[in-house]
């Protein structure tokens, strides 16, 4: 097992659950963000997903249901960045092969 990332997670696991979700959150969006930017490199039409549970979570007293309806938001725009991608990958080889 890997010894650093052990101690981050134990250091994770130390952390208040408002914390937590918080690193969560950050850490869903940077992938979120990464995604997209993976698709638009290769110029593969893709746009980060955004709603309005989103903003819920900017408030300091937001709900445990606004931080659920906030992540299943990024992990969709995650999903849909990753089959933009997968198909553009397709097309894009596709091409090649037609050359």
């Amino acid at each position: 097992m890997d010894q650093d990332f052990n101690e981050y997670i134990n250091n994770f696991k130390e952390k208040s659950l408002k914390e937590k979700q918080s690193i969560v959150y950050d850490q869903l969006k940077m992938l979120a963000e990464f995604s997209n930017k993976l698709c638009k490199e290769l110029e593969i039409p893709n746009e980060i997903l955004l709603n309005k549970e989103l903003l819920d979570l900017t408030k300091e007293d937001y709900t445990e249901d606004d931080f659920a309806e906030a992540l299943i938001v990024l992990i969709n725009s995650i999903q849909n960045s990753i089959s933009d991608y997968t198909l553009g990958i397709s097309d894009l080889l596709d091409k090649l092969d037609g050359q």
